[in-house]
């Protein structure tokens, strides 16, 4: 409970940076697709700003070969850590693939898949933005992904 004071501000800052994060992604060469509800490009925006009053510190990005981007990431991000966790202080990555997510899964129907991987395609990288300063995390994402072909 003692955290509750202070949600409201960590909640702000999760959401200004992962916007300021979601932006430099969108323009950056090496990725293919950023799709987070605070973008103007998400396809449902308009409806996520009547319905949501923060966009949150959770964003996704799709990068050409993710599998090997993924190691490539995990070796030279030194601000975000490679882990799977969700809303933590700290800025968090990780590599979803397709397959995996797939594998794992039950009671998929053929169109809930196909939908999945339309929105997926071979995988993508989930980022939850932590509390760091956004520029910095566009620094270390702007450094790894400079080792992505």
């Amino acid at each position: 409970m003692r955290g509750m004071a202070t949600l409201p501000i960590r909640m702000r800052a999760h959401q200004e940076g992962a916007t300021a994060v979601a932006a430099f992604l969108e323009g950056h060469p090496k990725v293919e697709r950023v799709i987070y509800p605070g973008l103007a490009s998400h396809p449902q925006h308009g409806l996520a700003r009547r319905q949501m009053d923060n966009f949150s510190g959770m964003l996704t990005f799709q990068v050409a070969d993710g599998p090997k981007a993924a190691r490539i990431l995990s070796e030279h991000l030194e601000v975000i850590h490679y882990a799977v966790s969700l809303g933590h202080h700290r800025s968090l990555i990780f590599y979803l693939a397709t397959e995996d997510l797939l594998r794992t899964s039950f009671a998929l129907s053929p169109r809930q898949e196909a939908s999945y991987r339309d929105y997926a395609g071979d995988g993508i990288f989930r980022l939850s933005v932590g509390l760091e300063d956004p520029k910095d995390l566009c620094k270390d994402l702007d450094r790894a992904l400079a080792g992505v072909s």
